[in-house]
């Protein structure tokens, strides 16, 4: 792992200051939560006991032991009788949102819509018919589509009207002689009329009856006429399975009036019966305003989104129109107190409603609900809570950008220091002392300072050694003049046999000493000629043959084979230089060849550079000392006479190859059999003269 990927690793650890900032908020917000649902519900029980709810059930408040009722919602302005439901929009108040009166789904797809003002019910049907059969004459058959209407039931006496025209626009209702079939009489009702539509789907049908007509139950059937009216079905239906008309129910104007005094500020307050159906409501709640501008900010929608929660849907605490169905809040109606939050609208604004039993003591009786909104940002202590977490976030993508700067900053000064010392070691062989840093006054800078002084010391030691070889062969020369003059004096002076042998041995080590010198100043002598040698273009392959002519009478034990190309070589130097290059490759491939083994020299024109390879048979070359063969003084050959070897031979090879901008190269034969030392130079249009 990088350094940069280190440090912004160690950088996330800050992340967990928003988290445990948003644990905190989280807890703070549970706790607000906690007391605001209290708050509510004492406020509740307090609203019991102020409009003494209880004694007004004690007396025969109006209840509901069923689940199946026509909710009548209490509008807030009658709708017109014309067929279309664009003026069914509101309850009782137009500027209340979310509080559009709800449709009753009917089999088939169809829809009705209830609601009562002034004293009148009114009625809207959407009914789904693929074939729309209109009324003939009223009263005789065949009978078009219709909406039967049922009022009464149990002991009271029953009566039913149709809701049919014969085209649309407005009608009168028609008495009926009851089901199954619901036929028209011929007659027409006073007081109850509708409104026919045609409708893409079907029809349409909006009437208004008395209240008193209806009384405490309605059934509302649609009758589907097929073949021309010839035949009728009850498409869908209100009443229960046994043709009954089911309860209707609707907001009670005592128990509004008992409400008015306790509403306002807000809040919502519903009173429910015994099975949860609303007979009063004071109204909506008021959203709770989110800023000084109404505006929702970046930051409050983003907290918004971190501490949401998975509340359900206002909507989804009715399970009819009119009817509480959020089991949680339905406790109450068993003698228990609840709360539940719901969410509403797109800014997600919370809402959390409260139901207390109006008589703890009776269950069933009937139930309390207070609601109030609150928006999930406005539940923290105050809005420094929020200035704090985003104040925070600031910091921790300002650490972040900080850490990543420092990261790409020191792997910058680390990556200088790495390519210094990659590239301490010239091409030519020199050591490279500058470094990068050395001004730092960190850890760096001592390590940049440290790694110059080292590869100081490492270059004079390199200069001390390169120049070893001509002090060396200074120092030598005058000892070993003395030594030879001596010798000559004193083999004129001893004459016996052991004499003789011991001036031998002193000859022959004389000789010895004088190779070596010798060896030592011709590399010496080399590379002062490279140093003041100028380039000129010349025929390597008239050089290579011109030597090798001369090579079979100094190696007269050895054969020689010579591949040149046939056309000339031209390379730009020194053909001195390539000369004595040629001699130390002979002289070591004849050192390693075997007894009776060929020597193949082979020079080979390419693109732009030419190969000279000389190839001996003999023993390979040692793995470990591969890279090191072309070093001053280093030498692997065991040797077959008693002739010095310092390891010279192949450096001046590296040396002149150099000078002419070439390179050298030495591996084993495939078959291992043998090596190959090859000479790449640049051809002369590669390199100017």
């Amino acid at each position: 792992m990088t350094l940069r990927l280190q440090l912004l690793a160690l950088g996330a650890l800050t992340l967990l200051l928003p988290w445990a900032g948003v644990q905190v908020v989280r807890q703070v917000e549970v706790s607000l939560r906690t007391g605001l649902e209290r708050s509510l519900l004492d406020s509740a029980r307090a609203r019991i006991v102020a409009t003494q709810l209880d004694r007004f059930y004690r007396r025969g408040a109006a209840t509901s032991d069923s689940a199946d009722a026509i909710y009548l919602h209490t509008l807030s302005r009658p709708p017109t009788i014309d067929g279309f439901s664009a003026d069914w929009s509101f309850v009782r108040d137009p500027s209340a949102q979310g509080r559009a009166v709800r449709a009753l789904d009917l089999e088939g797809g169809s829809r009705l819509w209830a609601g009562i003002s002034a004293g009148f019910v009114y009625l809207f049907i959407d009914a789904v018919d693929e074939e729309v059969v209109n009324q003939g004459v009223p009263g005789e058959a065949p009978h078009g589509d219709r909406v039967a209407l049922v009022f009464g039931g149990g002991p009271t006496a029953r009566s039913a009207l149709l809701l049919a025209n014969s085209a649309p626009g407005t009608f009168r209702a028609q008495p009926t002689s009851g089901g199954p079939r619901f036929e028209p009489t011929g007659g027409y009702h006073d007081t109850a009329f509708g409104a026919w539509q045609d409708t893409e789907t079907g029809y349409a049908i909006e009437a208004r009856l008395p209240l008193r007509l209806v009384g405490a139950a309605l059934g509302v059937g649609i009758i589907d006429s097929d073949d021309r009216g010839r035949s009728a079905r009850l498409a869908a239906a209100t009443w229960d399975e046994s043709g009954e008309p089911v309860r209707v129910v609707h907001e009670q104007p005592e128990l509004n009036r008992i409400l008015a005094p306790s509403s306002g500020g807000g809040e919502r307050v519903r009173i429910l019966d015994g099975d949860g159906w609303v007979l009063a409501d004071s109204g909506a709640v008021e959203t709770v305003a989110v800023s000084d501008s109404g505006r929702v900010s970046v930051a409050e929608r983003f907290f918004r989104y971190v501490l949401r929660r998975d509340d359900p849907e206002y909507a989804s605490h009715e399970s009819r129109p009119g009817r509480i169905g959020d089991p949680v809040l339905r406790r109450a109606l068993d003698g228990e107190t609840a709360t539940a939050w719901y969410r509403r609208g797109a800014e997600a604004s919370a809402i959390v409603a409260a139901a207390v039993p109006i008589d703890s003591e009776e269950p069933g009786t009937g139930a309390v609900v207070l609601e109030q909104a609150s928006d999930p940002i406005l539940t923290l202590a105050n809005q420094a809570m929020m200035r704090l977490m985003t104040l925070t976030i600031i910091i921790i993508v300002v650490t972040a950008a900080g850490l990543l700067a420092y990261a790409s900053f020191l792997s910058f000064r680390i990556g200088r220091l790495a390519r210094a010392a990659e590239s301490a070691l010239g091409p030519g062989g020199e050591i490279i002392t500058r470094v990068p840093g050395t001004k730092g006054r960190d850890e760096l800078g001592d390590l940049s300072r440290a790694f110059a002084d080292l590869l100081g010391r490492l270059r004079d030691y390199t200069e001390y050694l390169q120049s070893l070889k001509s002090k060396l062969s200074h120092e030598l020369r005058t000892p070993l003049a003395i030594v030879a003059t001596s010798l000559d004096n004193l083999e004129h002076e001893l004459k016996t046999r052991p004499g003789r042998d011991y001036l031998d041995r002193l000859r022959h080590g004389t000789e010895r000493l004088e190779s070596i010198l010798q060896a030592m100043t011709a590399a010496t002598r080399v590379e002062q000629a490279i140093a003041d040698t100028a380039h000129e273009r010349f025929d390597l392959s008239a050089v290579i043959a011109s030597c090798m002519k001369a090579y079979g009478d100094v190696y007269p034990g050895q054969s020689f084979r010579v591949r040149l190309p046939e056309e000339p070589v031209l390379i730009a130097g020194s053909a001195e230089l390539i000369e004595q290059m040629l001699d130390k490759l002979i002289d070591n491939a004849v050192s390693f060849a075997e007894a009776g083994s060929e020597i193949v020299v082979r020079l080979r024109s390419e693109a732009d550079q030419v190969r000279l390879e000389v190839v001996n048979r003999g023993p390979e070359l040692p793995q470990a000392m591969r890279h090191q063969l072309f070093d001053s003084l280093v030498s692997v050959r065991k040797g077959k006479d008693e002739k010095p070897h310092l390891g010279l031979g192949l450096y001046i090879v590296m040396l002149v190859a150099e000078f002419h901008g070439g390179r050298v190269e030495a591996e084993n034969l495939a078959d291992g059999s043998g090596v190959s030392i090859g000479v790449v130079l640049p051809r002369s249009d590669a390199r100017s003269a």
